[in-house]
């Protein structure tokens, strides 16, 4: 048996226990929406459906609906003299006549259309979540590295205000509050961590990744540059090309040609046949007509359906018409005024809080400020950088709104 020394016993263990643990898999925005419009368990039903519609044209494409139908009669003709044994056998085909075919067709057409258009529709919305998602995750990001640096200023107070007490220039409650400001930044630090957490798990979520797969959101929340377009040509754009804007007007189409055919299945079906018998030792072929005589049921009931299924169709378009400008006017003032609110950071403002956040501690220490000073001035730098982190997402949340409201998947 062997056995291990200790220092190479010590030495396994202080490589197991240093060993790096898996690495995080890095996901820019555009490759988190891939991902999830290819993994998304949000997606599986609307492909689902759209194989059932593609399937269902199949059927409605054949020529012939209807299996013939096989008929066979026999038996004895009794006779003075002599029995016989009487056969017969037909077999017959109902024909469509009156374009029962075409409307078929059509209507499951227009359904393979909106069902897919309807797919369409579903990854708009899922990139846009991905989007917003994502930009949280980056915020949260910030938000953990906004949090470490006030705490590292808080540590910095702290140790400030010590030294100024050892020298006789601060009181005890100024190093009191140094304490409890430290506990503060450390709370805000716990609280940021969760938060990235959070964060981490809904976009994973959303692209349906395993939850104990650490990823690395790879990117910046900025500030946009580019002008905005105007609201009359993203309302333009909205109806011409929206997916659910596209599948409405797919199953008013379907619910149309749903409508034709239940008024021509109301229609006589002729079916024609031919038919073999066998009398008296005598072969007889023959070839037959029939039709069937609509007087008591004329289809009512799905002519019924069908009409209230166009109304809805069409009154649906209508309303989708009316929403789809509404929320492209509502998603695009929410954007100006996101940009508006990130704008507000630029330039000099941050630059200028970062320079006092810097030089306010030294000031501190040199006795140029008191300590009630370098709070507030601490507290404004902090909260103007964390103001600015949720503009910046703000902004990103409200963009990807607006391109989920014009029809946009990128």
């Amino acid at each position: 048996m062997n056995v291990l020394s200790p220092s190479i016993r010590l030495s396994s263990l202080f490589l197991l226990f240093s060993a790096p643990a898996l690495a995080a898999r890095p996901l820019t925005m555009e490759q988190s929406v891939a991902l999830a419009l290819e993994r998304s368990p949000r997606l599986i039903e609307g492909r689902a459906e759209a194989a059932s519609a593609q399937a269902q044209l199949e059927g409605a494409s054949r020529l012939i609906q209807d299996n013939p139908q096989l008929q066979a009669a026999v038996g004895p003709r009794f006779r003075d003299v002599g029995n016989t044994v009487e056969l017969n056998l037909g077999i017959s085909q109902p024909l469509e006549l009156f374009g029962q075919r075409g409307a078929r067709k059509e209507a499951a057409q227009a359904t393979v259309s909106a069902r897919q258009t309807r797919l369409e529709s579903l990854k708009v919305e899922l990139a846009a979540e991905v989007r917003q998602a994502f930009g949280a995750a980056l915020a949260a990001e910030q938000e953990l590295t906004l949090s470490q640096d006030a705490l590292a200023l808080a540590e910095e107070g702290r140790k400030a205000a010590e030294e100024r007490l050892n020298a006789g220039a601060a009181s005890h409650i100024e190093v009191n509050t140094a304490r409890v400001e430290l506990g503060r930044a450390q709370s805000e630090r716990v609280r940021a961590q969760r938060q990235r957490t959070q964060a981490h798990a809904e976009l994973k979520l959303l692209l349906g990744l395993d939850p104990s797969e650490a990823i690395d959101p790879d990117g910046e929340l900025r500030a946009e540059s580019a002008p905005a377009p105007t609201l009359a040509s993203l309302i333009e754009k909205a109806v011409s090309q929206r997916q659910d804007m596209k599948a409405a007007r797919f199953e008013w189409e379907a619910a149309q040609a749903e409508a034709r055919l239940a008024r021509r299945q109301a229609l006589p079906t002729p079916s024609l046949g031919v038919s073999y018998g066998r009398e008296e030792n005598y072969n007889i072929i023959q070839g037959t007509i029939g039709i069937n005589l609509p007087l008591f049921d004329r289809n009512q009931a799905a002519r019924g359906v069908s009409s209230a299924r166009e109304l809805q169709a069409r009154q649906n378009l209508s309303a989708l018409e009316r929403f789809a400008r509404t929320e492209v006017e509502l998603a695009f003032n929410r954007y100006l005024t996101a940009q508006a609110a990130a704008e507000v950071f630029g330039g000099d403002v941050l630059a200028a809080l970062q320079e006092n956040l810097s030089l306010v501690t030294e000031a501190y220490r040199a006795g140029k400020v008191d300590f009630l000073q370098l709070l507030i001035i601490r507290r404004e730098a902090l909260d103007a950088r964390r103001g600015y982190i949720e503009a910046l997402e703000e902004l990103n949340s409200a963009k990807a709104q607006l391109l989920k409201a014009v029809g946009n998947i990128q």
